[in-house]
């Protein structure tokens, strides 16, 4: 099977629908969406009906979590907090209702799906590293583990020698290694690339790729300062970060 999976859309519609304009492209057969539909760009209940639409695989995110009061933003930076209250206002009580149900963790057959890292799921950690990754891959049950969280794509692989990062955007699953595999983000990459990035996973060839797509950033990021969101937010889409 083909599978898209997908991660921290974050209220950005153009970026989206972009990526899902691919998708329809592709013969996915399953979506599968990390977390973070909504929070720092303009069009939060957009992005909601086009999820809804999809009908994916869902795990929750800690902006997920934020908008329907399940965690404290205070711990959040100043411009997430910002946009996490923007976004409460925006959005419809059936729309917080749909993002309650997003469960923390997701499973097929071969791998696992989470938004953050495999430790204390509920608490959204990262994994940027290869010391973090280490924490995930010893509590890894399946062969792979998809992510989103960082905005970062990357990938990671372990084996009888150790935990090593791999560097280009596709990865062959081999039998006897272990995958930790961060899809980046559709809404807010910060990986140094404002391409939106995705990962599309054949479970039949055994291979995953990071794919990454250009989208209207000038408009996204018009709309988020239209919408009176912080300047940042707009800005940092130009240069992925």
């Amino acid at each position: 099977m083909r599978y898209a999976i997908f991660s921290d859309v974050h209220g950005n519609l153009e970026a989206f629908e972009k990526a899902i304009e691919f998708f329809k492209q592709e013969a996915i057969g399953r979506f599968i969406f990390l977390g973070d539909i909504a929070g720092y760009g303009a069009n939060p209940k957009e992005v909601i009906g086009l999820l809804k639409d999809m009908n994916p695989a869902i795990v929750a995110g800690n902006h997920d979590w934020g908008v329907t009061d399940k965690l404290d933003i205070e711990n959040f930076s100043e411009y997430a907090e910002t946009a996490i209250l923007w976004t409460k206002k925006i959005i419809t009580e059936k729309d917080k209702e749909y993002i309650r149900t997003f469960p923390l963790t997701h499973e097929e057959d071969d791998f696992f799906c989470i938004h953050g890292s495999l430790d204390a799921p509920e608490n959204f950690n990262y994994i940027t590293g290869i010391n973090e990754a280490r924490t995930s891959f010893l509590l890894l049950k399946k062969q792979i583990l998809f992510v989103g969280h960082s905005h970062k794509a990357q990938i990671y692989y372990a084996n009888t020698e150790g935990i090593s990062f791999h560097p280009q955007s596709e990865i062959s699953i081999k039998d006897n290694e272990k995958y930790i595999i961060n899809v980046g983000s559709i809404g807010q990459p910060r990986d140094r690339d404002r391409r939106l990035s995705f990962c599309i996973y054949d479970s039949d060839e055994k291979l995953a790729r990071i794919v990454r797509l250009e989208y209207n950033i000038i408009a996204a990021a018009e709309k988020i300062t239209n919408a009176g969101l912080p300047a940042m937010l707009s800005s940092r889409l130009f240069i992925g970060l």
